[in-house]
């Protein structure tokens, strides 16, 4: 069947942290995300033409309605609030609907707020009250469950069903939580326009942060101050796309270390902190990582291959993972990456929520659980991760086709700890990537005269080969050596460059050598 729209609704100003909170749920939550398409107006484009009350012609399109309500109404003067309008016409269409009523009592509230709840209960309408945004989660998310089941013959399969109530259950309320000190001058544009591009789909190089704050909004990362209109960024904001997070929240500044001992000792041969966009900062720890580990060369036929001390898919792995999960209410700790003689290890506060364990992650028969899925959402946008709950799998894969023993995972002194062996010092374990650039199979070496390999050697150390060269460290005329190039570029080992006298020979990297 077609995608449920669920049209969310409140008084635009007054309760839009919880309704985008509501919305990054809903597109995450992996028992409803296969089956519905959460609705917010302000999300949508602006209409070609103007429109009155464009609104409800959005409602017309979904199929299912979820209402919030608070204190406010309308301002002054206003009969009927958009709001109110919005529940006539669900009433009218008849399709399921369901209110959720913030506060425990009325008291307090505006007049025709209240009048307006009666309405709800004389017309049988279904209501339920939350106190704060995980109360909202798990009522709504429980509702539209049912919705499913009994409407639509949609039985989610069981695990999933509990995966989703560990979703609400794991994540943290500091991902919504209101900064009022920045402001959207603080965030990276550089940062922001790659996320941009993964979530729309449109890919532009010069857009300013103003003309991408819709798609943010709606995404958890920024809100709307109802005194002065002004967006600023959430906290999941500020994490992902702030110049500098550390301002602001001490916790997300990182630590890296080496060490040239197999422990911490008092004179680590490389120490540094890093703050910035997520994003950026795990690139800048992978550099890290890059220059305080060995990068051994292997010579395969005719080849030299520079190796990592580490699979850099694992490392990556690992550093993502910790910036997901991490449990940023714990202020007191920060992400680590140590590198010793024996290992590299990556340090993340807080221990898996529940109801994952050391024992469920490493035998790895888990669902995916998040603790922070607005920030897991952006990261899988940009394909850094996946929200299937394989990153341990995919880890130890890395780790044994580079040759290396499976990572190992700990707890400890509140840290979630990945620690992946290294080769410590025997380099000859090392295997060399299936997709080295530049690797020339055996089958095609063996058809290349002993002057062609040396010309490949040439190609190897400086990154090019010229006819002149051929001549002067051959000894063949300039016949032979045309005849050996154009060999080499007709096997597409070589590729020809340039012409006359600016003409040269660089690797094929396209299509890489012909096999046949």
């Amino acid at each position: 069947m077609a995608r449920l729209r669920v049209f969310i609704s409140s008084v635009q100003k007054e309760l839009e942290p919880e309704r985008l909170a509501l919305f990054s749920l809903l597109t995450t939550d992996p028992t409803l995300k296969g089956h519905i398409d959460p609705v917010l107006f302000e999300q949508l484009p602006p209409p070609v033409r103007p429109a009155k009350r464009p609104y409800l012609k959005t409602l017309k399109t979904c199929h299912v309605y979820v209402l919030m309500l608070d204190r406010e109404y309308a301002p002054d003067g206003v009969a009927k609030s958009a709001t109110h309008e919005e529940y006539d016409l669900a009433c009218s269409m008849g399709i399921p609907a369901l209110a959720m009523i913030k506060g425990r009592h009325d008291a307090g509230r505006d007049p025709r707020t209240r009048e307006f709840f009666k309405t709800i209960r004389r017309d049988d309408f279904t209501y339920k009250r939350f106190v704060d945004r995980i109360d909202l989660k798990k009522e709504v998310v429980s509702w539209l469950i049912r919705l499913l089941k009994d409407e639509f013959g949609i039985e989610p399969e069981p695990n999933m069903e509990e995966s989703g109530e560990d979703t609400i259950e794991a994540a943290s309320t500091f991902e919504a939580t209101q900064q009022d000190d920045l402001s959207l001058d603080d965030l990276s544009v550089q940062a922001a326009r790659p996320l941009y591009a993964g979530l729309t789909g449109k890919v532009v190089k010069s857009i300013s942060m103003a003309k991408m704050t819709p798609v943010f909004r709606v995404r958890g990362l920024l809100w709307r101050d109802s005194d002065t209109g002004d967006l600023q960024p959430t906290a999941a904001g500020v994490v992902f796309l702030g110049k500098d997070p550390w301002f602001l929240y001490a916790q997300c500044q990182v630590l890296a270390d080496a060490y040239r001992d197999t422990k911490v000792t008092s004179r680590p041969k490389a120490q540094a902190k890093f703050s910035g966009p997520v994003v950026h900062v795990i690139e800048e720890l992978l550099e890290f990582v890059h220059r305080n580990t060995e990068h051994p060369t292997r010579v395969v036929g005719i080849n030299n291959v520079e190796l990592d001390e580490y699979p850099h898919r694992a490392v990556r792995e690992a550093l993502v993972n910790a910036f997901a999960h991490r449990d940023y209410e714990d202020t007191s700790r920060k992400i680590c990456l140590e590198i010793f003689r024996d290992r590299l290890v990556v340090s993340s506060p807080g221990y898996p929520p529940k109801p994952l364990t050391l024992a469920k992650l490493r035998r790895g028969n888990y669902e995916s659980c998040r603790r922070n899925p607005v920030i897991a959402e952006c990261l899988a946008t940009l394909d850094m991760m996946e929200q299937r709950g394989t990153g341990f799998e995919r880890i130890r894969a890395a780790m044994q086709d580079h040759g290396l023993a499976a990572h190992k995972l700990d707890k400890r002194d509140g840290y979630f700890k990945v620690i992946l062996p290294g080769p410590d010092g025997d380099f000859d374990r090392l295997r060399t990537p299936a997709d080295a650039q530049g690797l020339i199979p055996p089958s095609v070496e063996a058809r290349l005269s002993d002057r062609q390999k040396r010309i490949m050697v040439q190609v190897q150390t400086e990154g090019r080969v010229t006819r002149s060269w051929c001549l002067a460290n051959l000894g063949v005329g300039h016949d032979t050596a045309s005849r050996l190039l154009r060999g080499l570029v007709e096997l597409r080992i070589l590729v020809r460059r340039g012409a006359g006298r600016g003409t040269r020979y660089e690797l094929c990297v396209e299509g890489g050598p012909d096999r046949g």
